[in-house]
């Protein structure tokens, strides 16, 4: 069985350390995923771990004959020219060479032959399967592929499919050492999970760095923490890794602070005594304790900084100012590009202020093309799009990075893509929010990595305070720490939100509404993404297996009697009554909230204005009646609250009942 042996590893470039003194072991059955800030050398100890760079010092032992399996960076001309199957089906040995020899002992009646031929037949159908041709296939449609892509040249399919074609090709070879680097990348949702079973059902030695939460819980077994004083490494999932590492950090707090308490009694007593003859001595002894004391609190912080982290993303997107109860309004868009068929049929559909709403749907069913078509950035073949008057629109895309001015200073960068007015105090404390702090000012974007570009990009955003975000794929090239800033801002963020992703943990925290997108158009689903994708999953099954479903989901329903079915009528209209007035409450508080909220907004205009405070006495009236207007809406707010938990009680009891 193939294991990798790691000793005594380490790496610099440039004079700087990328990581030392790395040991570990990867078994057989084991799934490593390396984690850790961006920047602390996850990637580089993988290509170390695949032969494709020299460590500067330690050693990798393979168990002798290990098959490795990585994903190589660069595509060359040749592999560009042929067939996408084909090219996927090379990484094996070639059946047709086997056949033609074996035809040949058969013909010369060679039984020595035949037999180490039966011999070498028996090892590649133990290494690579009966059917070569049917396993890449499914490997290809796991990872996506459609049938009619098979057999389309390398160099037509772009560079996401590309990465997917390799990835394909790695599987295929039915490796003994997996070494996979961000696989989940240019992945859909359902790529993502193919995969994830894929690697729970593989038997060799697995290392791999990914930055998706829910790919991390699932398929690691273990975790390799790089970017501390020292690697760390421990059993477990990445979620147990957190709890240890929070639990850990906390017990050292609470040390270190106890031995700070203590020391400085110990300080007290010594200065009060050590000039007094009698104590002098004492105080003499306690002075060596306390620096005993400090040695050990010395070293408690030097394992706390051991085991940190590193600096996590921390923001609160700025208030925006409230916006139209309408954002955006789609009536009958259409979009096909030039000679094309349209990539959905005419969409229809409103996006409310304060909705956080994912858009799904499989690669290519065209989620980034809505987006720039609300965006602007694309014109549409027939419809329209508008965004409310007061609505002040933010857009980020996992494109985006082509807007960059590469030979820009990361200052000079956002300066141009931000307000004029801001002043340069400003622009500064916001890079640093995004770790792009001062030792970046003065850099060329051309030297940032993907990561430090979007964290660029979602800077301007936040300059931008818009109560519009429009969001494509925004956690790309982003690391664990800087993601989950990332969620916690979009989390209190309280604008509209409409995003794209793959990232299930994004979707799952962030996402209110999930809204789907196919060939028949746009569904709406209310509720978070983890009930939208339960249902599709079970959805899936019954489509896999009717026999397997929950009866109450069938299409075998037992029948209703009628006594059943008039006291579910019944419970119905009892419902309806009890909710009826309460909805018209509901929707008077509502309108008298949009009255007071249009006055406010009118109010603070005028006490924007300087010409206002010419006249005392009216500045003093604007004052009270702004007064007014907002303790009023704070009132009205509180009512519909208390109406809402009422009409949520009716309709929960009427749930159970």
């Amino acid at each position: 069985m193939s294991r990798i042996t790691v000793q005594s590893l380490e790496k610099s470039y440039g004079g700087h350390p990328i990581f030392s003194d790395v040991a570990f072991e990867v078994t057989p059955g084991m799934r490593l995923a390396l984690t850790g800030p961006n920047g602390c050398g996850k990637s580089t100890l993988l290509k170390v771990l695949a032969g494709e760079i020299e460590p500067d010092g330690g050693q990798v032992t393979l168990t002798k004959g290990a098959r490795v399996g990585y994903v190589a960076q660069e595509m060359t001309g040749d592999i560009l020219e042929q067939q996408l199957l084909a090219w996927v089906l090379s990484a094996l040995p070639s059946w047709n060479e086997f056949w033609e020899a074996w035809e040949k002992a058969v013909a010369d009646g060679d039984n020595a032959r035949i037999e180490r031929l039966a011999h070498r037949q028996a090892e590649f159908e133990q290494l690579y399967g009966y059917n070569p041709d049917h396993k890449a296939r499914a490997i290809l449609t796991g990872l996506g592929f459609a049938e009619d892509d098979l057999h389309k040249r390398i160099g037509e399919l772009s560079g996401g499919w590309r990465e997917r074609a390799k990835l394909g090709r790695v599987l295929l070879q039915g490796a003994d050492v997996l070494l996979l680097d961000e696989p989940t990348n240019h992945l859909d949702l359902e790529a993502v999970e193919w995969l994830e079973d894929y690697l729970l059902n593989f038997r060799g030695s697995l290392a791999f760095v990914v930055h998706d939460r829910i790919f991390l819980n699932r398929v690691g077994t273990h975790v390799l923490f790089l970017g501390g004083a020292k690697p760390l490494l421990r059993k477990g999932s990445f979620d147990e890794f957190l709890a240890w590492d929070e639990e850990n950090r906390e017990q050292r707090r609470k040390e270190a602070d106890k031995l700070s308490a203590k020391i400085e009694n110990e300080y007290k007593y010594i200065n009060k005594f050590r000039v007094k003859a009698r104590k002098a001595a004492q105080a003499q002894s306690k002075l060596k304790k306390v620096e005993k004391l400090e040695r050990e609190l010395v070293q408690i912080k030097e394992v706390q900084a051991s085991h940190h982290r590193g600096r996590s993303l921390n923001f609160r997107l700025p208030e925006p100012k409230r916006g139209d109860k309408v954002a955006i309004s789609v009536v009958d868009l259409e979009f096909h590009y030039q000679g094309g068929q349209p990539v959905w049929p005419a969409l229809n559909f409103q996006l409310f202020r304060g909705k956080k709403v994912a858009v799904v749907a499989p690669n290519g069913a065209g989620k980034s093309t809505l987006l720039k078509l609300i965006a602007g950035s694309l014109t549409p073949s027939a419809g329209h799009v508008k965004i409310g008057p007061g609505t002040e629109m933010g857009y980020f895309s996992q494109h985006q990075h082509e807007i960059l001015n590469l030979d820009s200073s990361v200052l000079g960068e956002i300066r141009r893509l931000s307000s004029p007015g801001l002043t340069e105090e400003q622009v500064m404390s916001v890079l640093g929010l995004f770790l792009l702090g001062e030792s970046y000012f003065e850099r060329k974007v051309r030297g940032l990595s993907g990561g430090e570009k979007s964290r660029l990009l979602l800077a301007t955003l936040f300059l931008a305070k818009a109560n519009l975000l429009i969001l494509d794929e925004p956690t790309n090239h982003l690391d664990i720490e800087t993601r989950e800033g990332l969620i916690r801002a979009l989390q209190d963020y309280e604008g509209t939100l409409l995003f794209v992703a793959h990232d299930r943990y994004l979707l799952n925290e962030v996402a209110e509404e999930v809204w789907s997108l196919d060939g028949n158009g746009l569904t709406q689903h209310v509720g978070g993404f983890e009930a939208f994708h339960a249902r599709q999953k079970q959805e899936e099954a019954c489509r896999n297996n009717p026999a397997a479903c929950d009866p109450e989901d069938s299409l075998e329903k037992p029948k209703l009697t009628k006594e059943e079915k008039r006291r579910q009528a019944e419970e119905r209209n009892r419902l309806y009554r009890e909710l009826k007035p309460l909805k018209k409450k509901y929707d008077k508080l509502e309108a008298d909230l949009e009255k007071v909220l249009d006055e406010q907004a009118g109010l603070e205009a005028k006490m924007n204005d300087p010409a206002t405070y010419e006249k005392p006495e009216e500045a003093l009236r604007l004052n009270a009646a702004y007064k007014d207007a907002t303790e009023w809406a704070e009132t009205l707010m509180e009512r519909m609250a208390e109406l809402e938990g009422r009409m949520e009680a009716i309709t929960g009891a009427g749930g159970e009942a």
